[in-house]
């Protein structure tokens, strides 16, 4: 564990335990704060600004751990690394280094498919609209794996219908791409990606590979693409 994660331990242990588990400990139902002390600590990535440089923070993973994103400068650019500890100060897991390249916004949280566990949202690098997340899902014992990458214009326009996931990309004001990605066991798989042209109205498959995985056929795809608010 790093040295800079004990006051968000400390933090975190109370957000969890509730105002009374930081309570003072003369009241005999109450839990004593946790032991924690120290004099810096990291912000929530999620209060992060928009468009910061990259900056150690923290995410509060369900009720019991904590995920600590901290960065360096190498020669080769900025490196980060993820730690996963439990609220007492256990370290669980760490994973990286992973290329970091100009992203503008934090790491995230999102449950993308819905079993009950987030998923990470690592961004390595922002463009004019959009930024690449690397992803990282849990698997049944609580440690994460790198699951793929996904491109779009933030985490919260990431859609998920029908158990697929969603990203959008535009080349120009006529033409944007949608991508159909799922979730599996073994990470992202792509299911398929369509080039929608707003001025003629029309969607064209450009890849299809995983349609028969995914038990959907072209022409769903198509029609449902045609028959969306344009």
């Amino acid at each position: 564990m790093s040295p800079n994660t004990s006051i968000l331990l400390a933090f975190a242990s109370c957000a969890a335990l509730g105002t009374a588990g930081c309570s003072q400990a003369s009241d005999p139902l109450r839990v004593e704060e946790p032991e924690f002390v120290h004099d810096e600590g990291q912000p929530w990535c999620d209060e992060l600004p928009a468009r910061h440089d990259a900056a150690d923070c923290a995410l509060l993973l369900g009720d019991d751990h904590l995920l600590f994103f901290e960065y360096a400068q190498t020669a080769r650019g900025e490196r980060l690394n993820v730690t996963l500890n439990t609220l007492e100060g256990q370290e669980i897991q760490s994973f990286g280094p992973i290329t970091i390249d100009g992203a503008m916004t934090g790491p995230a949280l999102r449950d993308l498919d819905d079993d009950g566990r987030d998923e990470i949202f690592i961004p390595r690098s922002t463009g004019d609209v959009n930024t690449l997340y690397s992803i990282w899902q849990q698997d049944g014992e609580g440690y994460f794996h790198r699951a793929g990458e996904l491109s779009g214009p933030g985490v919260d326009g990431v859609e998920v219908r029908d158990g697929l996931i969603i990203t959008a990309s535009r080349d120009n004001d006529a033409i944007s791409y949608e991508t159909a990605s799922r979730l599996t066991a073994d990470g992202l798989d792509v299911v398929y990606e369509l080039e929608l042209n707003h001025i003629a109205r029309h969607c064209e498959l450009i890849d299809d590979a995983g349609l028969g995985a995914a038990r959907l056929t072209a022409g769903a795809v198509i029609a449902a693409c045609q028959a969306r608010d344009w």
